[in-house]
């Protein structure tokens, strides 16, 4: 019997990627979504050229994957419902709120579960050296993922909260639909505690009937928010 090669045995695993200015966690996974390996790379990514990033991910990426999943950081980003949303108009929704970068690509995320587009943009560099590595993947915003893979559609009122450094993004849904995404910085955990009190009295999600409330990130901001709604 023909044993399987290399090649035939990572296909069946994933890889996912995920890009921060300051550098890249790999991670792969079995066909069960089981982790198996990670990896964490520190560099100032957003910052090098097209050929410095190819060179700094090719070792990581030699492997033949059945599925690449590419995740960008990004805090330039809008969404807009689908309904409204024109293709034509997503570089001007995007600097209706931002200054327009030249050395960045405007990139679109169509989120069906959520009937919504979110318009972002990254350095054009790191769009250059994913699309070289990954012709045929999808770059992702961080907050395209978050919806998709931890958001809920619940009928009850729920926030979800990311932390990255010092970075918040919250995700508010109300009655099954997206009420607010938004990012805030912080510096301490009383920053990160008064920034939620503000969006829990201007939503008055503490009045809500029925409440589901999770944050993806270290323990003690958990401990504040159910400090806020216990």
């Amino acid at each position: 019997m023909e044993q399987p090669t290399d090649s035939a045995i990572t296909k069946q695993y994933l890889l996912s990627i995920r890009l921060s200015a300051d550098g890249f966690n790999l991670s792969v996974f079995d066909e069960s979504s089981v982790l198996l390996s990670s990896k964490k790379v520190t560099r100032s990514l957003y910052s090098l050229s097209a050929d410095e990033i190819i060179n700094i991910m090719t070792p990581e990426t030699l492997l033949n994957f059945r599925t690449v999943r590419l995740i960008c950081e990004s805090d330039i980003y809008t969404f807009i419902p689908a309904p409204i949303f024109k293709t034509d108009e997503a570089a001007d929704l995007l600097h209706f709120q931002f200054k327009p970068v030249k050395t960045d690509q405007i990139i679109l995320n169509r989120i069906p579960k959520w009937d919504t587009v979110n318009v972002f943009s990254i350095p054009k560099t790191v769009h250059n050296a994913l699309t070289h590595l990954f012709p045929h993947a999808i770059i992702e915003h961080h907050l395209s993922y978050f919806l998709n893979e931890c958001v809920k559609p619940l009928t009850k009122s729920s926030v979800y909260i990311e932390v990255r450094g010092n970075i918040m993004d919250v995700v508010v849904i109300s009655k099954g639909t997206i009420q607010l995404i938004n990012s805030y910085s912080f510096n301490t955990p009383e920053d990160f505690t008064y920034s939620i009190c503000l969006i829990n009295y201007h939503l008055t999600l503490k009045n809500a009937k029925s409440f589901y409330s999770m944050v993806k990130g270290p323990l003690n901001f958990k401990k504040c928010l159910n400090f806020i709604w216990k």
